[in-house]
């Protein structure tokens, strides 16, 4: 006989009624709402003489609404419903369940307490049973008993998620867990905050809160308890309405009012006004009168940063919680997490790790994500080393596999062998040829970068390296950052600039720092500290420092020794991972003798230049300098190398995109150098194209061909097309 021949033929029809619900929301799993549904829409009456307080109409509307938003409930296996059904009914002694036993435990599943005798109708264990629940350990029993509908619709359980298995294991939180533990156990003030950057496991710490308490591993105030993880912006979500927001707040509160109900509200910050969240604000003012009569316990978790701008302008809110500092893991705790999780790795996704690889994971993260923190940046790049092994179908993630998904991340090879040796080759060649820089001083820079960038330095916080590079106007002074960010990176976008003749005034400094609370734009992200945070390994090209205040110096000179930018918020936009160029530009003075006289010996004097002219720069930014240099003398060679390899084949791929390939000819190439060497700047052969060149080419872009472009002393710029190749 099976399990369904057990039910009284009402009962059958209520079963088989209840299954079908699943199809008519389009949902795939079965939950409890669906047969709370056909329970309280045929069996009303019955259902609300069974639980005392229920008022069957309220109930249907609010799980009818949940289902249609696509929350089930509790998942539910049939059979176990059914068999929980039948044992019912014969610890009563009847032979068969009847619709009054189906209902009786989907009441009591969803929290309901049962009127009278029903409560303590239930069926028996076996002997195995018994052995089986002991060996167990203490079983998970919620104590909250009145139905939280509400919470279920806006939240979620965790210690549901605990019991079913789907929260990933949580280590290395031991004092955290035991400081969130003790303050929950309070009579007054039980509402601990986490405060934390983001990425250190504030949430985590939740998560871990909810599995002890699953496994009974809690003092007895928290012993069955319930943790909803509550999210201020579903609460909003649709609460359009006026007093809608009100209703579900006031809903809310009622059900966590009960014992053995905790609230966690991650990103706590948002319900006291995050600014365009609208009606938002109202969350908070519900809350508060509640926390302070302790009717609620709630579990905060937000960052330094919003608690700081939200939580402590709001003094009466803060003084509901009690503030818990979460710091970083440490490496050696990361570890233990990346090993725990080398596991589920394996069992769900077939991918194994090597011993090393987990190791090189956390020193990875360490060296080049200083803008994130443990635990969250390590495990990022464990779960990308294994998407990209399932990708390609490999087996077994090694340190290989780990180096080139943290390239991929940073853009920067970190293989620490001879891939950056090979770069950093490249990038003295570039530096001499198209940059003008001596030999000597290239070659100083390539060996500091091998050491640097591999974080073996003295004080690695520090810029991998910091540049001076001064000249005369004309000279471009700028284009070192522009070829290391192209030599070094691979992409001329790996280039911040910052002009520093905006720094003209001690005002302009909280364009580095931001400005005071209080004053316009104290809300603001800066760009240049979104560029740096997002883009940590770039060249940052400080152009025209000379013209900037000397406070202004200062605050960078601070920067640079510490290896970051610190806002009037407390955030930070490092400079650790940076190569800093920092550029002069120098007014060339003639040297002339005292007196009045002037002889052939002094003409010869005044056209010797000065070219040690000292930039008007504030000792402790001279003494954050590593190299300094001024480009060397143009010569012909020279520039027509830096043409060739810097200026041209950009121009000729961009013109090759339109079907017009462009073919230099010697003798443009010479014409351009001496046309630069003539003026003394850089910039006159890039006019020179534009303005000579580029207008007679115009005529050929129509039609795919090939142009060879020469000069003639008497003729000028000519330009032989060629149609078709």
């Amino acid at each position: 006989m099976s399990r369904e021949d057990k039910l009284k033929p009402g009962a059958q029809i209520f079963w088989a009624e209840a299954l079908e619900v699943p199809r008519r929301f389009g949902h795939r799993a079965v939950g409890l709402y669906h047969f709370l549904l056909v329970l309280l829409e045929r069996y009303g009456p019955m259902a609300e003489s069974l639980a005392s307080g229920l008022q069957a109409a309220e109930y249907y509307r609010q799980v009818q609404q949940s289902l249609r938003e696509g929350e089930i409930g509790e998942p539910i296996g049939p059979q176990e419903l059914l068999e929980e059904a039948v044992r019912r009914a014969a610890g009563a002694g009847k032979p068969y369940a009847s619709e009054r036993d189906l209902a009786a435990v989907l009441l009591q599943r969803a929290g309901w307490t049962l009127v009278g005798d029903l409560a303590r109708v239930v069926s028996e264990p076996s002997p195995v049973e018994v052995v089986e629940e002991r060996e167990k350990g203490p079983s998970y029993r919620p104590r909250a008993r009145r139905a939280t509908p509400v919470l279920e619709r806006f939240g979620r359980d965790l210690c549901q998620e605990a019991l079913a298995g789907k929260l990933p294991p949580i280590l290395g939180r031991e004092a955290a867990l035991q400081a969130v533990m003790e303050t929950l156990c309070r009579f007054t003030k039980r509402n601990p905050l986490l405060i934390g950057p983001a990425g250190v496991g504030k949430t985590a710490i939740v998560e871990a809160l909810a599995q002890r308490v699953v496994r009974g591993e809690v003092p007895p105030p928290l012993q069955g308890v319930r943790i909803f993880l509550l999210a201020p912006s579903a609460l909003v979500s649709g609460a359009g309405v006026v007093g809608e927001l009100e209703k579900r707040m006031h809903a809310i509160l009622k059900e966590a009012s009960q014992d053995g109900v905790v609230l966690f509200i991650d990103e706590v910050h948002t319900i006291v006004g995050s600014g365009g969240v609208r009606q938002v604000s109202d969350v908070g003012s519900l809350l508060k009168p509640a926390l302070a009569k302790g009717e609620v316990a709630c579990i905060g978790a937000t960052t330094d940063e919003e608690f700081h701008r939200f939580i402590e302008q709001d003094r009466a809110l803060e003084r509901r919680f009690q503030p818990l500092r979460i710091q970083e893991l440490s490496a050696d705790a990361t570890l233990e997490i990346l090993h725990a999780l080398r596991e589920r790795a394996s069992r769900e996704r077939g991918v194994t790790f090597t011993d090393e690889a987990p190791r090189l994971i956390v020193l990875l993260a360490q060296q080049y994500l200083r803008n994130r923190y443990f635990p969250d940046k390590a495990i990022d790049i464990f779960e990308q080393s294994v998407a990209f092994a399932v990708l390609h179908r490999i087996s077994e993630v090694t340190p290989s596999v780990v180096r080139d998904v943290v390239e991929r991340m940073v853009g920067v090879p970190v293989d620490l062998g001879a891939d950056l040796s090979r770069r950093l080759d490249e990038v003295r060649q570039r530096l001499v040829v198209e940059a003008f820089c001596p030999e000597p001083i290239a070659d100083a820079l390539a060996r500091r970068l091998e050491i640097t960038m591999r974080g073996l330095d003295v004080s690695p916080i520090r810029p991998n390296g910091v540049l001076l590079v001064t000249g005369a106007a004309g000279e471009s002074p700028e284009l070192t950052a522009e070829v290391l960010a192209q030599a070094l990176y691979g992409d001329r976008d790996r280039l911040i600039e910052v002009d520093m003749t905006r720094f003209t005034h001690p005002a302009d400094v909280t364009w580095f720092t931001g400005a005071p609370p209080g004053y316009v734009g104290h809300e603001n992200v800066m760009g240049f500290h979104l560029q740096l945070t997002q883009q940590p390994w770039s060249v940052v090209l400080f152009k025209n420092v000379e013209a900037s205040h000397p406070q202004a110096q200062e605050v960078l000179a601070q920067a640079l020794q510490a290896g970051f930018f610190t806002d009037a918020r407390g955030r930070r936009a490092y400079l650790s991972d940076a190569v800093v160029v920092l550029t002069a530009t120098l007014e060339e003075q003639a040297k002339r003798p005292l007196g009045f006289g002037r002889g052939e010996e002094e003409g010869r004097e005044e056209e010797r230049t000065d070219i040690d002219v000292k930039p008007p720069l504030v000792p402790d930014l001279l003494a954050q300098l590593d190299l300094r240099w001024r480009p060397e003398r143009l010569t012909a060679d020279r520039v027509q190398l830096w043409l060739e390899r810097w200026v041209l084949p950009g121009l000729s791929e961009r013109y090759q995109r339109q079907g017009l390939e462009i073919d230099w000819d010697p003798s443009i190439l010479k014409w351009l150098a001496e046309a630069v060497l003539a003026a003394g700047d850089l910039g006159q052969g890039e006019r020179l194209v534009e303005e000579q060149v580029l207008p007679l080419l115009i005529p050929y872009l129509d039609t795919p061909g090939k142009a060879t472009i020469s000069y003639r002393k008497d003729e000028g710029v000519q330009v032989q097309y060629t149609k078709g190749v």
